[in-house]
Order: structure tokens, then C-alpha cells, then sequence
């Protein structure tokens, strides 16, 4: 059972990360002034600087476990993502995560559209993608990053409470074997480890 003081952590961590994220991506975003140069050039500028920030962010999500937990956020018996309606995705913004938090109020809020999709293999070679948030396809000055995410058999899933990722008590191994509950990326290593997944966030100016 989750105690009041474990999802009062996660609520915690969950502003601490998007605090930081927040403030150092304001100060990037203040320094990309636009200069006398050439239409092209100043976009290119811009779109460095997007694609810096969307990096940046996963690589902080990636440290402080934010994106794993996010990936785990999986509802094993109806075998969807909480919270996400017959979409089977998040439409209007990030998941009810940190790290949904950090996209919606470094993106989001500043009018910037996002997808985020999560990439798997299945099978010796073929390579599967599951969308997380999807908000219309991207314009012609899309930026890109990517974040490695590795899960091990003993990773839980995880529920959204009160904004943060709690985890569910239920670990893939558990998951897999129970013929009611799935994951949606299968084993692919006989030892303690899971599978890696690769997560990639998609952003452009609407």
C-alpha cells in the first residue's frame, strides 16, 4: 500500500524536476534572441535551440527516473495507458507524470506542440513504436530528441496519483506471467533484464 509520505515524495520530486527544468530552459530561451540575420539562418538558429531544450529535458527526466516511470505509467488489465480515453493516447498534453509536467510547462505553455513516441523491438528484428501523446502532425520545422530507457524484469508498473507516478506493487515479470495483464513491450532477455526502449519527443512551433 502506497503511505501518505511515499506519494507525497513523488509529488515533491515531481515540482522539484519540473522547477529546474523550467528555470533553466526560461534562461535558454531568454538568450536565442533573433538578430538582423537572414530569414533561414535565424530559423535555423531557433530550431538549434528547440532541439537543444528537448534534449536537454529528456536527459534530466532520464537522471532522476521521471521517464522510466512515465513509460511504466501502464494499466496491465485494460492495456492502455491510465488515463488516456478511446485515443488510446494523450491528446491535449504531456501524461499525468513529472515528466508530463516539465513537457506542458517548458512546451505547452509557450505554444509549442509535442508528440512523444516510444520505440521497441519485437521479435529478432522488427521495430515497433507506441505513441504516448500525440498532438497533430508535426510542421516542416520539427526538432527531435531521443533518451535510452532500460527496463528490468523487477520494474513495477506504475498509477498516476495526485500527479506523480506511484508505483502499483505488480513488476513485469508478475505481469507477464498473470494471463489477465500485459505489457505492451514484450521480453526480449532471458537474464534480470527487460528490454530497452527508446523514448523520442517531437516539438514544433503551432
Amino acid at each position: 500500500m502506497v503511505t501518505m509520505s511515499r506519494g507525497q515524495a513523488y509529488a515533491l520530486e515531481a515540482f522539484v524536476a519540473a522547477t529546474v527544468l523550467l528555470a533553466s530552459v526560461t534562461f535558454a530561451l531568454q538568450v536565442t534572441a533573433v538578430t538582423p540575420l537572414t530569414a533561414s539562418t535565424s530559423s535555423q538558429h531557433i530550431e538549434n535551440q528547440q532541439a537543444a531544450v528537448v534534449q536537454g529535458l529528456l536527459d534530466a527526466a532520464a537522471e532522476n527516473g521521471t521517464l522510466e516511470r512515465t513509460v511504466l505509467l501502464y494499466n496491465g488489465s485494460s492495456e492502455t495507458f491510465y488515463g488516456v480515453g478511446e485515443e488510446d493516447r494523450y491528446v491535449t498534453g504531456g501524461p499525468p507524470t513529472a515528466f508530463g509536467t516539465m513537457l506542458n510547462e517548458t512546451f505547452l505553455d509557450r505554444g509549442i506542440a509535442f508528440n512523444v513516441h516510444i520505440h521497441y523491438f519485437e521479435g529478432s528484428k522488427s521495430r515497433r513504436s507506441k505513441t504516448l501523446v500525440y498532438m497533430g502532425s508535426p510542421s516542416d520545422h520539427a526538432v527531435s530528441g531521443t533518451s535510452l530507457v532500460t527496463l528490468s524484469d523487477s520494474d513495477e508498473l506504475h498509477e498516476p496519483i495526485d500527479g506523480a507516478a506511484i508505483p502499483t506493487g505488480k513488476n513485469l515479470s508478475a505481469v507477464e506471467s498473470d494471463p489477465n495483464t500485459s505489457f505492451y513491450v514484450g521480453d526480449r532477455n532471458s537474464g534480470p533484464l527487460w528490454a530497452p526502449v527508446e523514448v523520442e519527443v517531437v516539438v514544433w512551433r503551432m
